[in-house]
């Protein structure tokens, strides 16, 4: 059974999540943001997970500053898009150095993939979706067959889908599109066409705040409507 456990922390407050089979506590982190020691002392000794991999929405530093770190200690891969790859290696670009520090990774700390590819973890497909807009080379991750549990009153168990956004889409919100390789154009194209056609029931667990659904986002996104105006 898949299950997904938060922690938020770093300077901007960003969400790494901890996916995870409850049986073999075979485990993906998704944006390892910062404090790689608490993100280990997660994993090993609250959730005792076995980590397989980790993987990143985006390349600003605040989604992966401690991926390197965490990546060596279980000695496991980091996956990204390739669009991401000249900011992830930027320290200006991805931002960091707007904190007094410059956190990069490259060719031989990430494996690139292409927008698209279909990963597979956790004995599930991990769909990489191209969602530019917060940054050129931002990606979703979605599983159709997600997360498991019994709704109360029902004869069984149902799997809903799960969506981790990162900064393209947030509860009633979306990301900013005022940093390097953004686009405010392409982000609401990216929500509108890509994201809020998933199933509705789609839980979505986003970079920064609460998790959310896609019938929710429908409803209430504001980029649901300014994506059909361009």
């Amino acid at each position: 059974m898949l299950k997904v456990s938060k922690y938020t922390t770093g300077v901007i407050q960003t969400n790494v999540y901890f996916a995870y089979d409850s049986e073999t506590r075979e485990a993906v982190i998704v944006d390892p943001a910062a404090n790689a020691p608490h993100i280990i002392k997660i994993a090993e000794e609250e959730l005792h997970l076995k980590p397989q991999a980790i993987v990143l929405t985006h390349g600003h530093f605040d989604h992966m500053m401690a991926a390197k770190e965490v990546a060596e200690h279980f000695q496991i891969p980091v996956y990204a898009n390739e669009g991401e790859r000249d900011l992830l290696a930027d320290g200006e670009k991805n931002l960091s150095q707007n904190f007094g520090v410059s956190v990069t990774l490259s060719g031989e700390d990430v494996t690139f993939f292409k927008a698209g590819e279909v990963l597979h973890f956790l004995n599930r497909e991990w769909q990489t979706i191209e969602t530019p807009g917060h940054t050129a080379g931002s990606v979703c991750y979605f599983i159709q067959d997600g997360m498991e549990f019994q709704p109360e009153g029902a004869d069984a168990v149902k799997k809903y889908p799960v969506l981790f956004s990162g900064d393209t889409l947030f509860k009633e919100s979306f990301g900013r599109t005022d940093f390097p390789t953004g686009s405010e154009k392409a982000l609401f194209k990216s929500i509108a066409e890509k994201l809020l056609v998933l199933p509705e029931d789609t839980t979505v667990f986003p970079g920064h705040e609460g998790q959310t659904s896609i019938g929710n986002e429908r409803r209430y996104n504001p980029a649901a409507f300014l994506g059909k105006l361009h």
